[in-house]
């Protein structure tokens, strides 16, 4: 599904997808017994076995030099583990799963604000980003609700 659609369009498609993926972490842990580590261990198999398949427009290009791949490897290793297991485990015993779904989507605030940083001071290293008065609301309201979230915890 790459390449057609635009950023908007996917990132809708993803929302889609991903409800019952955030309901699914309950769902067999209630009926499975099966923790929110091993589906997310399973869960993310299935991913890479879709990203390699559907995702790279070739079967060559998913594998970058080494130091590249390792790199890679290790920011999934340390960012993406420590991510994931928290949220996984927080979506499994929070009153409502969508609660920490909310909260840990903050993060978008961080990547709008460090992503535009990035651009000014590295631009060597990071494309030019797009901010302006709109986008910047849009996140403002992003922190306001998830503040409201936290505080009726």
């Amino acid at each position: 599904m790459k390449g057609n659609l635009n950023w908007f369009w996917q990132s809708v498609i993803a929302m889609i997808f991903l409800v019952p993926a955030w309901l699914s972490i309950g769902f067999f842990n209630r009926n499975f017994q099966v923790r929110p580590e091993v589906f997310l261990t399973w869960f993310a198999l299935g991913i890479a076995i879709a990203s390699g398949l559907f995702g790279a427009p070739s079967l060559g290009s998913l594998l970058p030099s080494w130091r590249v791949a390792c790199t890679i490897l290790l920011l999934g290793l340390i960012l993406g583990g420590v991510a994931n297991i928290q949220i996984f485990r927080a979506v499994d015993s929070a009153p409502n799963p969508g609660l920490p779904v909310a909260i840990a989507n903050v993060a978008s605030v961080g990547v709008f604000i460090v992503a535009a940083l990035l651009a000014k001071w590295m631009p060597d290293y990071f494309d030019h980003v797009k901010t302006d008065p709109w986008a910047f609301l849009g996140i403002f309201l992003t922190i306001i609700g998830a503040t409201l979230i936290s505080i009726r915890r």
